[in-house]
């Protein structure tokens, strides 16, 4: 039996993301999301999943790529912030950024981790799970930063770099090993593969009996109104799923 996390990434970016989360959740499509406190719609997503029945089942979604900071320091570091403030998504998109950043631009960027973290938990929300937007929190230059705050505040599991891919290079495929392996053996809770829906649906049986796996899927509504993971039907994701005898459950208990 294979055991399957389904996360709906993005939870506050907008009102109707956040619709299309708790709907997701209302319909059995989705058993986790996780939230950007730092977006315009984060209070709604808040208030929607504890009106819901689902804020347990909330986790943070770090960012530092979309929307603007919470914290200065990081506003005028230009590989992170443009002129306006905001988050331009420079440090994502080039390799040594992830890997390597100054220490002024890790002060703050440490700030802002922990700012976000702080807001997360004004929420009262009791999961004390963390992935990321864009997936920072695998990159170097972030993690170093990120598990120390971890251990302080108390979280409890993490997502995996991604891991469901049938190639990859060696260079990925070692990094990716070692940071997976540095995650376990800091005690946090973690899934066993990690990956999208396609990535999943490109495994052929791949994925070991009683392997408890993570698949990341980003609710919302196509031109027609139907609830979907991008462009994919979420009742397709559901779908394959099923083929799988994936049994949906939150991180919690595991």
């Amino acid at each position: 039996m294979i055991r399957a996390i389904i996360n709906g990434d993005d939870f506050g970016i907008s009102a109707e993301v956040n619709e299309a989360v708790a709907e997701s959740f209302e319909r059995g499509f989705i058993s986790n999301t996780t939230l950007m406190v730092n977006m315009p719609f984060a209070d709604e997503a808040v208030e929607l999943a504890k009106k819901n029945g689902f804020s347990e089942a909330v986790g943070l979604h770090l960012n530092l790529t979309s929307g603007y900071p919470l914290t200065r320091h990081i506003r005028k570091e230009k590989r992170f912030c443009r002129k306006d403030g905001s988050f331009n998504a420079y440090f994502e998109k080039h390799t040594l950024s992830r890997l390597i950043i100054s220490r002024r631009e890790s002060l703050a960027v440490s700030e802002e981790i922990e700012a976000q973290i702080r807001k997360y938990f004004s929420y009262g929300l009791p999961e004390k799970h963390l992935d990321s937007h864009h997936h920072v929190h695998t990159d170097r230059s972030v993690i170093n930063l990120l598990l120390p705050l971890m251990g302080r505040y108390g979280f409890r599991s993490i997502r995996l770099t991604r891991n469901l891919f049938r190639k990859m290079s060696i260079p990925k495929r070692i990094y990716k090993n070692t940071y997976n392996k540095r995650l376990k053996k800091c005690g946090y809770i973690t899934a066993d593969y990690f990956g999208s829906y396609r990535d999943l649906s490109a495994m052929d049986g791949l994925v070991k009996d009683d392997s408890l796996i993570e698949v990341m899927v980003h609710p919302m509504y196509d031109s027609g109104g139907v609830l979907t993971d991008t462009n994919t039907p979420m009742a397709k994701v559901r779908e394959l799923l099923d083929s799988l005898h994936a049994v949906p459950r939150p991180y919690y208990p595991i």
